[in-house]
């Protein structure tokens, strides 16, 4: 992640289409109101990049809301939903939410 001159590394808890659940390093020093930057790589040539503002911050954990997220990520994003899942009609849900 990165926001404003400050970059980091964040685990990953859990992803949907609406965002993402991480657990932050301790004792990061941000503003929780402005946006940032995120990258999240699948592998080589793969990866999901979007602007994210954090929703909610509790138990040392953040939610992360997608604010921009270009059509390639939100394609790989979608593939990464399909194959960790297993109630397709969970993904239909959230992309009829996304709508």
């Amino acid at each position: 992640m990165q926001c404003g001159s400050q970059e980091w590394s964040c685990n990953l808890l859990d992803i949907s289409l609406k965002g993402m659940l991480v657990e932050p390093p301790e004792n990061i020093d941000i503003d929780l109101n402005n946006p940032c930057g995120m990258a999240l790589f699948l592998g080589e040539d793969i990866s999901i990049h979007a602007r994210v503002t954090i929703t909610h911050s509790n138990n040392d954990n953040w939610g992360l809301k997608w604010l921009q997220i270009d059509v390639a990520s939100l394609q790989h994003l979608r593939r990464l939903i399909e194959l960790n899942t297993n109630d397709p009609a969970m993904l239909i849900r959230e992309l009829s939410d996304l709508s």
